[in-house]
């Protein structure tokens, strides 16, 4: 028996070519930078057909020219404010998307795959399936099942958090939840090697697993890199004129309940009750999430805010770097994280972040954000203003942020996942 292949998914990236990057499609594409440095012979590409529910080829070339691609502009265009979706329109291609799909599937189960079609992944006992991307919310799990008992498949598979199980009311829909518990058990049970990005994630894994009644296999802890200043940032379009003589701060990551952008929006509407004309913008910067509709409609509507608060639903990575470089400072007031990116993004560009005390962000800081309860709104306030009032302490916490940060780069992260994986898999063959 020859040596085992590593199977790396790609369907994250393959499904979310069109959007701006998150974090999680972000995470998969760098594990894929790294799998592209291997020995080509042992490793290949794959993506879920969700209509079929089986594991289809991907070409090397076709992961490549994805990631030249990646963090570019969408093409969904930019401004200060992008309107958002009408909610009826929002729920009626919500439907429509649902007909479409349940449509496909129907086609697709009466369409068999031939044993012979040359799409098809063909799995070998041994071989190694690495899964890096929002998986739970786009790959069956009964499918990974039978790869793994059928095909003698073993499953590596990266936690980006546990949040679906430990909050389960900040999530779109049960359907999503249930799909994200069934992919954790079967990790849980199954997995030859789960990654977790923060030592938090790895608690948290560990404590649903014992919940369940698993002992998991192995763990480890992997955490993530980010980038580093962009040298062509560009400024999005659309901007107010006035945008950095007036000053703004910065807070990124897709807009939706567990970010926590109503504690935002709050504070920038007290600023103005109080008449401090003088404050700076608050820019958020990320997609549309979901359970926001009612936030957005409000920041779009309320005449107190609604010239202090913009709202870029699409940026890409030149535009986040150079939206990094020239804010006050950043903030960041989530609930719970798997780990907090932006902000070690918002270190990289030596900007001091405001952050909440919970779960794994005070270690992705290394201790260097302020780190405040998540619910303390006086606290936040004051905070807030004592930068405003006192430009010194940014400078002055960026001039430590300079000298205190340990920076990782996606580089870093790409070859240390590559070699976790590459190494699981020569063990996995000296035992076979």
């Amino acid at each position: 028996m020859g040596s085992p292949v590593i199977w790396f998914d790609a369907t994250t990236i393959m499904r979310l070519r069109s959007q701006s990057p998150v974090g999680l499609s972000r995470v998969e594409a760098h594990v894929l930078i790294g799998a592209l440095k291997l020995d080509a012979e042992r490793v290949g590409f794959s993506c879920y057909n969700r209509y079929q529910n089986v594991m289809e080829k991907l070409a090397r070339s076709r992961v490549e020219a994805l990631l030249a691609g990646y963090g570019q502009s969408g093409g969904h265009g930019h401004g200060a404010r992008r309107p958002q979706k009408n909610l009826l329109l929002r729920a009626l291609r919500e439907i429509e998307r649902g007909i479409r799909v349940g449509s496909r599937k129907t086609l697709g189960h009466a369409r068999q795959w031939a044993p012979w079609d040359t799409k098809l992944v063909r799995f070998n006992p041994g071989d190694i399936f690495v899964l890096s991307g929002a998986t739970w919310d786009m790959v069956d799990a009964p499918v990974l099942e039978k790869m793994i008992n059928r095909d003698g498949v073993c499953l590596v598979v990266l936690i980006a958090d546990m949040i679906p199980w430990r909050f389960p009311h900040q999530y779109q829909s049960e359907q999503s939840v249930s799909r994200f518990l069934r992919l954790a058990e079967l990790a849980a049970r199954r997995a030859s090697l789960v990654l977790s990005i923060s030592r938090t994630t790895s608690e948290d894994f560990a404590e649903f697993a014992s919940e369940v009644g698993v002992k998991p296999g192995r763990m480890e802890i992997i955490h993530l890199g980010a980038s580093s200043p962009a040298p062509q940032a560009r400024q999005p379009a659309g901007m107010p004129e006035d945008l950095l003589s007036r000053g703004y701060v910065l807070s990124v990551g897709t807009i939706q309940v567990r970010k926590n952008h109503q504690l935002l929006y709050q504070l920038w509407r007290r600023f103005a009750e109080e008449g401090r004309d003088r404050i700076p913008r608050l820019v958020l910067a990320g997609s549309h999430g979901w359970l926001t509709d009612d936030l957005l409609i409000q920041i779009r509507t309320d005449l107190k805010v609604r010239d202090s608060i913009i709202v870029l639903n699409s940026v890409d990575d030149a535009e986040l770097s150079w939206l990094y470089g020239h804010a006050k400072f950043t903030l960041y007031p989530s609930f719970y994280e798997g780990w907090g990116l932006p902000i070690v993004e918002s270190f990289q560009h030596s900007k001091p972040c405001l952050a909440s005390n919970t779960s794994s962000m005070p270690e992705a800081s290394q201790g260097l954000a302020t780190h405040l309860d998540p619910l303390d709104f006086m606290t936040w306030r004051q905070e807030i203003i004592r930068r405003f009032e006192d430009p010194s302490v940014p400078v002055s916490e960026s001039e430590w942020i300079r000298s205190h940060f340990r920076p990782r780069s996606w580089q870093d992260f790409s070859n240390d996942f590559a070699g976790r994986v590459w190494s699981l898999a020569n063990s996995s063959s000296n035992e076979v």
